[in-house]
């Protein structure tokens, strides 16, 4: 796992079989990611952007023998929020500044939107991995059976509840 601005509780670590070029596909075209451009926002030999979705990106960071690492992890900017967050120096982020970063106005709902895109980015990739879509299918519920031809239809009084002199000679 590389480490990040953001700590160790902000990123996720995959190893697949799977090359990036491949899982890049699969993430654009069934989980609503934007293919990457290869940059290296954390710098040389820490993770290339394959995809990218809301404040959170998949990095390429390492292969060998047909084997690949992907991290799941917060853009940089989101990285710094999050680490002035945590080390005690959100108040030198303005409320313009966290809604220009974050679309954000308070801190609480940076955490919030973070923990969130976080946790369904993990999931996307999860379920891009395995070759499933964003979303399962709803289940198809087959159509009621047409009747062409004549209907029984019950008398309107059929259903009237009974009052008790009837259900006491129904007891016997």
């Amino acid at each position: 796992m590389m480490l990040y601005p953001a700590g160790p509780d902000w990123a996720h670590t995959f190893q697949t079989a799977l090359a990036a070029p491949t899982l890049a596909a699969r993430l654009a075209d069934a989980h609503g990611f934007t293919r990457g451009i290869q940059f290296q926002p954390f710098g040389a030999g820490r993770g290339a952007v394959i995809a990218q979705r809301d404040h959170l990106l998949v990095l390429a960071v390492y292969a060998a023998d047909d084997q690949h690492w992907y991290e799941v992890t917060p853009s940089l900017e989101m990285q710094n929020l999050l680490w002035s967050f945590s080390h005690g120096y959100a108040s030198q982020w303005s409320a313009l500044e966290l809604k220009a970063l974050s679309g954000c106005s308070a801190w609480p709902d940076v955490i919030a939107l973070a923990r969130q895109q976080f946790a369904a980015a993990v999931r996307s990739l999860e379920r891009a991995l395995a070759g499933l879509p964003e979303r399962d299918e709803p289940a198809i519920v087959p159509d009621m059976p047409s009747y062409d031809g004549d209907v029984m239809e019950l008398p309107g009084d059929y259903l009237a509840s009974m009052t008790g002199v009837e259900v006491a000679e129904c007891a016997h």
